[in-house]
């Protein structure tokens, strides 16, 4: 009868955990083609060349769209190959992506929402997709479908800021490099010409900081949330 029970037990498991993995790919292939897409109508109808890389969104939304892709090809070689090989640097990656995401939606909350009737670009097609649907795919999809790590000590929270580093080295390289001048600079807080070292020094704090915070509530989330799969077998 126990042999039965276990039997059962892990059928019942492995249907889950595959059906899992299915849905994780299915939603990181459509952020990967709804990404594709977007980056491709704002390059083609934009018509900015590389000053398109200044904008946060935009950036973003290819860390994701990457990031997605190599969820994917991690998804399938889990399923059929009936392993698990997430590494470290892959869950990271996608906590990296779900930061980048939220970050994206603050700046839209903050910045566009309370200006609305000013800011109806945001139903164009790749606005859209890059401000709303690609960052609640993001993040539903890593805190309910990824494999969680357990705990993670506070200092490694730290890389699920990936994305911030990765966009301050491109917007400071593009301004750096005089690609971008002074009166095409996306945000205010990267004017550093005009900006005193400790105004500086307080925005670098507060994006990591809320970049930080975000990787924790994030990663938390995906820990607490991932049992959901696996709740009624957990109990048997």
């Amino acid at each position: 009868m126990k042999d039965v029970n276990l039997e059962a037990f892990e059928q019942d498991y492995t249907r889950r955990y595959r059906m899992k993995k299915r849905v994780n790919i299915a939603v990181c292939s459509l952020i990967f083609i709804l990404g594709v897409l977007s980056v491709f109508f704002i390059f083609k109808f934009d018509k900015e060349g590389i000053l398109t890389f200044r904008w946060l969104t935009v950036d973003g939304t290819i860390f994701t769209t990457v990031g997605a892709l190599i969820y994917i090809v991690v998804n399938l070689i889990e399923m059929y190959g009936k392993t698990e090989v997430t590494s470290l640097s892959a869950y990271y990656v996608r906590l990296s992506c779900a930061v980048a995401e939220a970050l994206i939606m603050v700046v839209v909350l903050m910045s566009q929402l309370p200006f609305f009737e000013e800011h109806m670009h945001i139903f164009r097609f790749d606005m859209f997709n890059m401000h709303i649907l690609i960052p609640i795919l993001t993040i539903s999809s890593f805190v309910l479908n990824d494999a969680p790590i357990g705990k993670i000590k506070p200092l490694k929270r730290l890389r699920g800021t990936w994305f911030v580093t990765f966009y301050a080295v491109i917007i400071i390289t593009l301004i750096q490099t005089g690609t971008i001048s002074g009166d095409m600079i996306p945000y205010f807080f990267l004017d550093f010409a005009n900006m005193p070292v400790w105004l500086i020094l307080v925005t670098f704090v507060v994006i990591y900081g809320s970049a930080y915070l975000l990787a924790f509530g994030i990663s938390e989330l995906n820990r607490r949330m991932s049992w959901r799969w696996f709740k009624n077998i957990m109990r048997k």
